[in-house]
């Protein structure tokens, strides 16, 4: 996984105002670490209106990783990164006890299920 915290809501759950969950949301501490699920390059790192700092990592074959929620990114659009090397940490913020991270994986531009492709990275 690409935090270590307590998964907040699965794909295709329901969301608040209607429609489902496009991704995965987990809760985690304060700053906690976060790390790539897989090996490819950053496409994106930068924040992005009101997810905070953003990364989307192409991990090859039409499959991209969205991270957002991060308060503070260790990585660089371009760069090259291992499965399991951090890029970033998530927020630190007064009257927040618990951020959470939201992971999204893209098949060639549409959402799917990121539950049994972590699982089968070990994850």
């Amino acid at each position: 996984m690409p935090v270590a915290g307590q998964l907040l809501r699965g794909f295709g759950a329901a969301e608040e105002g209607g429609g489902t969950a496009r991704g995965l949301t987990w809760q985690a501490t304060p700053g906690a670490r976060v790390v790539s699920p897989c090996a490819g390059r950053v496409a994106f790192a930068a924040p992005f209106r009101s997810y905070g700092q953003l990364v989307i990592l192409d991990c090859g074959e039409g499959q991209h990783f969205v991270l957002a929620g991060l308060g503070r990114l260790d990585v660089a659009a371009g760069q090259r990164v291992l499965a399991g090397e951090p890029v970033g940490q998530l927020a630190v913020e007064a009257g927040r006890a618990r951020p959470t991270l939201y992971g999204e994986l893209r098949l060639r531009g549409q959402p799917v299920d990121p539950g049994p492709w972590l699982s089968g990275r070990g994850g």
